[in-house]
């Protein structure tokens, strides 16, 4: 893991995301780049001058966060950008190969009923960048035990599972699989990839509607550090985000999330 990109909006949770990637990347010595999310699209000529002070200042807000937090020799760079989010980290990951997105669940959002907020939202449904998403108020613990729900058990391309190789790797954690067989699903769907099987140190199976109630029914008796899920084109966080939020009755967890995406 190389290169962690860390989106920070106007959140009080902000700080504590980033001494969490900071913390992770200290074990793979990985490159952190900083980008703010607060973004206003004024178009207005007289508005411009209105604009222009709001991004400065914001720009500061992020550099006096970088200097409270401590670095750990990691290296910290802000990366700049005008017009869409979503296309300066398309951009970004186009110039450096970004590893992983890592945010806190709900920046930009003050609805207490939203778990992943818009900019939580829309990293993990609109970039195929692998995402992150850190409780609020965690601090970094090397997961010892993982749980990876999927009720697709194949992948495409090389780097899809890279991010769980990593955690596999550097902290020696160990991997629960767990295939969630919904209504109306093929065995061919029920299909696992050797890839996965090979990763995992145990795997079970139950009948639910979706994967988030699978989870549910098993999160205790697993206990999982880490709980993993994959986001896939049309599927099922595609479609609890299509507003770009996901709220807690849909889906919801206190413990660190990975997203995984499929990855070329």
């Amino acid at each position: 893991m190389k290169n962690i990109l860390v989106p920070l909006g106007i959140s009080d949770n902000a700080q504590n995301t980033l001494a969490y990637a900071i913390d992770l990347a200290v074990t793979s010595q990985a490159k952190l780049y900083v980008m703010d999310t607060f973004n206003p699209s004024f178009t207005n000529a007289h508005l411009l001058n209105v604009k222009d002070a709001m991004g400065s200042r914001n720009r500061q807000r992020i550099k006096a966060l970088i200097q409270q937090v401590d670095s750990k020799g990691v290296t910290i760079q802000m990366a700049s950008y005008e017009g869409d989010f979503l296309s300066a980290i398309a951009a970004l990951d186009k110039k450096v190969a970004l590893d992983l997105i890592v945010t806190g669940p709900v920046p930009n959002a003050d609805d207490e009923a939203v778990f992943l907020g818009p900019t939580a939202g829309r990293v993990v449904k609109k970039t195929d960048i692998p995402v992150l998403i850190v409780p609020e108020g965690a601090a970094f613990q090397a997961p010892k035990k993982a749980l990876f729900a999927f009720k697709r058990g194949r992948i495409k391309g090389d780097r899809s599972l890279t991010p769980l190789r990593y955690f596999q790797d550097q902290f020696q954690t160990a991997l629960e699989l767990l295939l969630v067989k919904v209504p109306d699903q093929s065995r061919k769907e029920q299909q696992i990839d050797h890839e996965i099987v090979e990763l995992s140190d145990r795997m079970s199976s139950t009948e639910n509607g979706t994967v988030y109630q699978g989870v549910l029914e098993h999160f205790q008796s697993v206990q999982p550090d880490l709980l993993i899920v994959f986001a896939r084109k049309r599927g099922f966080f595609e479609k609890l985000i299509e507003s770009d939020v996901v709220l807690k009755k849909d889906f919801f967890t206190k413990t660190p999330l990975l997203v995984l995406k499929n990855r070329k």
